[in-house]
């Protein structure tokens, strides 16, 4: 078997001592470039790699991020979950970090809550997806000892940080879409009440509505994020004595729901209703027509948590609340009002 090559063989090469080498590796300052180069290339010469498992002994430290999914989300590929693991994955491999998952819908089956559960196995820091505002453990979680971010959730915390998208931007691009094509009586389905994104969301609806004189309570039908939720407010909506021409949806998932219970009603999207979902999520160029929808970036949101947790540990300040910009992305599940006299000037994002 070929001999491991050694922070001490690269050090006698370079007739310098093994400190150098082992600081000029992990690029501190007190070494020169020109110095640090001739290591770096050395080493590569030599296909020297580095033992992280001893230098976690040495430093006492796991490398290791916990990850919660909490409702045992869907994480197939269409999804949003997905692709926001997918950037915490690739967030913490390019730092030489590792992703603990948790798949627990309740930390109460284990008996302990997140943060005992995190601190058992010495992660240093945490991610949450899908947390609930009825979350028996979110005063735990409040007081976490370690850098820990949360998707869509602000919670108080020396060390708890948000990673959202700019809800209230985005939905106001969509509405003002909607206006301009002559809707003026636009429902909205809202996700479960438990989730603050759903509160955000249905708030820049709101005001956007009575901006325009325009908001009727009779226009909100309530959903859970899922896709059959959608159907079911779908339904609901083809009953209402306000007979709405178009509808923002709080997730593609229901959206894609209440386009299934549209044609069911035989009813025809977009000609007779006009259908906008968040997400952006894959199914939406797949299904007929194409769902228009306001974009989040999940990847990026899920780099950006490991950069924060990261960030913290070595000591860098970084903002408790940070909302990555949304696009509006027109597709064919909208038209202009077939009941309106009026149709704007088109203002695309």
């Amino acid at each position: 078997m070929k001999k491991r090559v050694t922070i001490k063989d690269i050090a006698s090469k370079l007739n310098i001592s093994p400190t150098a080498v082992s600081r000029a590796l992990n690029d501190h300052s007190d070494i020169s470039e020109s110095l640090k180069k001739r290591v770096q290339e050395t080493a590569r010469d030599m296909g020297y790699t580095r033992n992280v498992i001893a230098k976690r002994l040495v430093t006492n430290n796991s490398n290791t991020i916990g990850c919660f999914m909490l409702g045992r989300q869907d994480i197939q590929e269409e999804t949003f979950g997905f692709h926001l693991i997918g950037g915490i994955i690739d967030e913490a491999n390019r730092n030489n970090y590792d992703i603990l998952l948790f798949t627990t819908s309740s930390s109460t089956e284990q008996g302990k809550d997140y943060i005992e559960m995190c601190l058992e196995r010495r992660v240093e820091g945490a991610i949450f997806m899908g947390l609930r505002l009825d979350d028996p453990y979110l005063d735990n979680i409040s007081q976490a000892p370690f850098p820990t971010v949360i998707f869509d959730t602000e919670l108080p915390g020396t060390n708890v940080y948000c990673v959202t998208s700019d809800n209230r931007t985005g939905i106001r691009r969509a509405m003002e879409y909607l206006w301009n094509l002559g809707h003026e009586r636009i429902a909205f389905i809202a996700g479960h009440a438990q989730a603050q994104v759903t509160k955000i969301r249905f708030d820049a609806y709101r005001e956007f509505m009575e901006g325009k004189h325009a908001f009727l309570e009779g226009l909100i039908f309530s959903g859970d994020y899922t896709r059959q939720s959608g159907y079911r407010a779908a339904q609901e909506i083809l009953v209402s004595k306000l007979k709405p021409s178009a509808v923002l949806v709080s997730s593609d998932l229901m959206a894609l729901g209440a386009i299934q219970a549209f044609k069911d009603a035989g009813l025809h999207v977009p000609s007779e209703m006009s259908i906008i979902g968040i997400d952006n999520i894959l199914a939406c160029e797949y299904i007929e027509p194409q769902l228009t929808t306001i974009a989040q970036n999940p990847f990026k949101m899920g780099e950006q948590a490991v950069k924060t947790i990261i960030s913290c540990l070595e000591h860098r300040k970084q903002p408790r609340r940070l909302a990555l910009e949304m696009e509006l992305i027109v597709r064919g599940s909208c038209g202009p009002n077939p009941y309106s006299h009026t149709q704007r000037t088109l203002a695309l994002p």
